[in-house]
């Protein structure tokens, strides 16, 4: 939907009449000419001030008013030192609009291929007489831009996304006969910009939105991850806190172009040559690829374009309590359009149709009001802000959208460019690490502990105490010997097991020290201790350096073979997993540094005891609470390119899990799951397995203390297995009924068969299907970390659901007056629901026939959460 839109604005764009009038200037016709002989003439020089490079994603069009026939034009089109570049040029006739002229057939065509860095690429053609033209750089493929500046020669107008700038371009016209004027005023504008246009108020989420329907509540799951630390809940951080954005800064120039020159894992290779990693010219290097990663992804070594990949970003964000992110945009002019318009695709629709409360989204422009700076603003003013598209995305500080980024970018203010400098909140970015001093309306990205603090009244609101922004650091690319910028590969790098009381501890400790993330810990205990508005982290998923071929850094910290920003497991700053030693290690750390900031919901309380009748239907699971809810769509097929000649596919999602419900009563506990379509049969391998945290302690296989469905089902029951401890080895323990109804499934499993009695239990659990081993669809071995790229987990990756149960929410005083009677009650008389026959109140152990000699155990006592109850009637049904 919001790629049709996008066409029907661009088709629609300035569609208005133009009111034919003759320039002031000149006229075209024979009083212009000079002379009958031929001219090649600049539209504009390359000596003039204020030009930069302006990359094309898609296509840019400029549009002249010719004084006198011509038979080409020529345009400097800067390809970033690629060769392997390529673009279509063609010439339309105006026809007053931009969209009904780049709807009719082009006067002449020519697709370039090979393109040199800013050559000049001719369209010939016959002659065209005087007039007015729209000539189109359109279908690129990699790197492709042109050279332009503010007009002053060509009178142009250049179209983005359908919308009218003026621009030059750096271009040649070659006249046939020599004019007096080559350029004229263009007749009438097409152009809505006046300067007034105004942001719309920000966007709010629907009352019938998935997002409150089936709500999702991340906040609420448990975990212990790899380290043994475990989550942090409402009775450690206290309710949800009001006034606290946590963003992020991400990286969406892993795009296909920049991916297509390929990877090398440097923490690998320097296990490997550990002498070459201060020598360029080392071997090691030779048949590396063109960017250096410090380890693997999860997700391989994706490109930004991948929407799987984007859309497991966005839950994992999500689930974080990640507000907003701030894409990496700080060199240069390119925006990386072809990424962000994919990651606004994805989420967007992860948004609206599978219950992600995703990430806004906002730009990091350059740290100065530079050209580049810029051309970047416009570009992206002109197709995601003034278009309104994926506004339910933007976000919004003060009242308005915000970008991080210098509003005085240009001393010839157009019309657009006032209208851009109303239209944003303004924080200039700050570059520096050892910052003491902040100026106003200012933010930073990366500090030195303790960080620098930003207000947005400059040192002066700092003093004061009014504390807007503060950023948190993985590690920082900074030598705390000379107090200098360095490479990550330098000498005295502040590296992720960094301290200011133990600086040189992974020199003395060795990579054991990297798995546990002081340096983050310490930035983010500063940052809770100060509590500022804004907890700005770096970062997420940048992932890879460029080697530089010379010396790098401060002048007393320069590195040879410089890899600048990331290096290996020590000296790097992403928090995404990856599938090298560090795993999600760093995820888990920043979800509890997360809910120690802004707080979290209350773990839901269960409804009163109550029996399930395995064969009377859907209808008795409408009152049980609570309803775990679980994202829904997140089942595709992968098939994209990575890095290099990389391919990555993966087809295992199968059943879509999107919520489940626990019930108990006396003798059994009721696991029950619902899918988007009905549950594939269950003779499919790697089926419908529900993993089973009994004791919440660190033990089984990784805190889980039983499975069910590790073994293959059969056709009315499942077998429940409990983990030795070794590995993910197990043995059983029961058989145990089950039924299958269309999307649901439940599953009925005796108290005793996991060493449970009464109504005093937590268990913890969680839902997968169809995972599987890597590479390998046919099992899964027990690693862990496959729950990130595998078939489907509810709720996800490490996260389980969690289900208190006391005596008192049980309500079991007010099921049975007679103590002869069993403690549970069936669905009739707790519900008043007409069932067809009664279901007889019963304590036989019809569910599970045990294999084991159950041992007693102690009931375990939970805190009972404050009551928050996510109603399964609240949620938005799928038929």
């Amino acid at each position: 939907m919001k790629k049709l839109r996008r066409i029907l604005l661009s088709t629609l764009a300035l569609c208005m009449g133009l009111a034919a009038a003759v320039p002031a200037d000149a006229a075209s016709g024979d009083e212009n000419i000079v002379s009958d002989a031929p001219a090649l003439i600049a539209a504009y020089h390359s000596s003039l001030p204020g030009r930069s490079a302006k990359e094309i994603s898609t296509d840019y069009c400029i549009r002249l008013n010719l004084g006198a026939p011509f038979n080409s034009v020529s345009i400097s089109m800067p390809t970033w030192s690629t060769s392997d570049s390529s673009a279509t040029i063609s010439i339309y006739k105006w026809s007053g609009d931009y969209s009904i002229t780049v709807l009719s057939d082009p006067l002449a065509t020519k697709r370039y291929t090979a393109l040199k860095d800013n050559s000049f690429n001719t369209l010939s053609f016959d002659e065209l007489p005087a007039g007015e033209y729209l000539i189109r750089i359109h279908d690129v493929d990699g790197r492709v831009g042109v050279w332009h500046m503010n007009k002053t020669v060509s009178k142009a107008y250049c179209y983005e996304s359908g919308l009218e700038s003026e621009f030059d371009w750096e271009m040649k016209i070659n006249f046939t006969k020599t004019p007096k004027e080559p350029f004229l005023t263009p007749v009438g504008s097409g152009s809505s910009i006046d300067g007034n246009h105004k942001p719309p108020e920000e966007y709010v989420i629907p009352e019938d939105s998935l997002l409150n329907t089936h709500k999702v509540m991340p906040d609420t799951w448990v975990f212990t991850d790899g380290l043994g630390r475990e989550s942090l809940t409402y009775e450690d951080v206290g309710g949800p806190r009001e006034g606290k954005t946590l963003a992020m800064f991400y990286w969406t120039w892993h795009t296909k172009a920049t991916a297509s020159k390929g990877a090398v894992n440097t923490t690998e290779l320097m296990k490997l040559y550990p002498d070459a990693k201060n020598d360029y010219d080392h071997p090691a290097w030779e048949e590396t690829g063109h960017y250096c990663f410090w380890n693997e992804p999860i997700y391989g070594f994706y490109n930004t374009e991948d929407p799987w990949v984007l859309r497991r970003h966005a839950e994992l964000l999500a689930n974080a309590g990640v507000d907003t992110i701030f894409t990496d945009n700080t060199n240069g002019s390119i925006t990386w359009r072809e990424s962000y318009l994919e990651l606004y695709e994805t989420w967007s629709d992860a948004q609206e149709n599978g219950a992600v409360d995703v990430p806004k989204v906002s730009f990091h422009m350059p740290f100065a009001p530079t050209n580049e700076s810029a051309q970047q603003i416009r570009s992206i003013y002109l197709d995601i802000y003034r278009s309104g598209e994926y506004q339910n995305l933007w976000f919004y500080y003060d009242d308005k959208p915000m970008l991080l980024a210098h509003n005085n970018f240009t001393d010839q203010l157009t019309m657009l460019d006032k209208e851009i400098n109303r239209f944003f909140t303004w924080r200039a970015g700050q570059p520096g690490y050892l910052v003491e001093s902040t100026a106003p309306k200012q933010w930073g990205w990366l500090s030195t502990y303790p960080q620098a603090l930003y207000s947005v009244g400059g040192s002066k609101g700092v003093a004061k105490g009014d504390i807007e922004q503060m950023t948190v650091g993985v590690a920082v690319n900074h030598n705390y010997v000379t107090h200098e910028l360095t490479a990550m590969n330098g000498e005295h790098v502040m590296g992720r097991s960094y301290t200011s009381t133990y600086p040189d501890r992974y020199e003395k400790e060795g990579t054991s020290a990297s798995l546990w993330g002081y340096n983050f810990s310490e930035q983010f205990d500063y940052a809770l201790e100060v509590d500022p508005e804004v907890i700005f982290i770096t970062g997420w998923n940048e992932w890879h350096a460029w080697r530089q071929p010379t010396p790098w850094g401060s002048t007393n910290s320069m590195v040879s073979n410089a890899l600048a920003d990331q290096f290996d497991n020590e000296f790097s700053r992403d928090l995404e997993p990856t599938k090298g030693e560090l795993k999600d290690h760093y995820y888990y750390l920043l979800v509890n540094y997360v809910r120690r900031y802004k707080g979290v919901n209350p773990i839901p309380t269960p409804s009163k005891a109550v029996t399930i009748d395995l064969g009377a239907g859907e209808e008795q699971w409408k009152s049980v609470e609570p309803y775990f809810a679980a994202y829904i769509g997140n089942t595709g097929d992968r098939d994209s390119t990575g890095y290099g000649d990389l391919v990555y596919t993966e087809t295992s999602g199968r059943n879509d899990i999107i919520g489940a419900q626990v019930a108990r009563d006396s003798d059994y506990i009721y696991f029950h799951v619902e899918c988007a379509e009905n549950i594939t049969p269950y003779t499919d391998p790697l089926w419908m397995t529900l993993y089973i945290d009994s004791d919440q302690e660190n033990q089984g296989w990784e805190t889980f203390d039983y499975v069910i469905n590790k073994s293959a089902a059969g056709e009315k029951t499942v077998v429940l297995e409990r983990f030795t401890g070794e590995g993910y080895a197990s043995e059983k323990v029961a058989d145990c009924e089950y039924t299958l109804d269309g999307r649901y499934m439940t599953v009925k499993v005796a108290k005793a068969d996991l060493a449970l009695s009464g109504y005093d239990f937590t268990v913890n659990f969680a839902w997968t299907d169809n995972v599987h081993d890597e590479g390998d669809y046919s099992k899964f071995s027990g690693d862990i970390m496959d729950f990130y790229i595998s078939g489907d987990v509810a709720p996800g990756a490490r996260f389980k659901y969690s289900y208190t149960s006391t005596t008192e929410n049980a309500d079991v005083a007010e099921l049975s007056t007679d103590p002869s009677e069993s403690e549970s009650v069936s669905m009739e008389e707790s519900t008043a629901i007409p069932q067809e026959t009664d279901t007889e109140i019963t304590t036989d152990k019809k569910g599970c026939g045990s294999t084991l000699a159950a041992t007693a155990s102690a009931a375990v006592t939970a805190t009972v959460s404050a009551a928050v109850v996510l109603g399964k009637g609240k949620r938005k049904k799928k038929n």
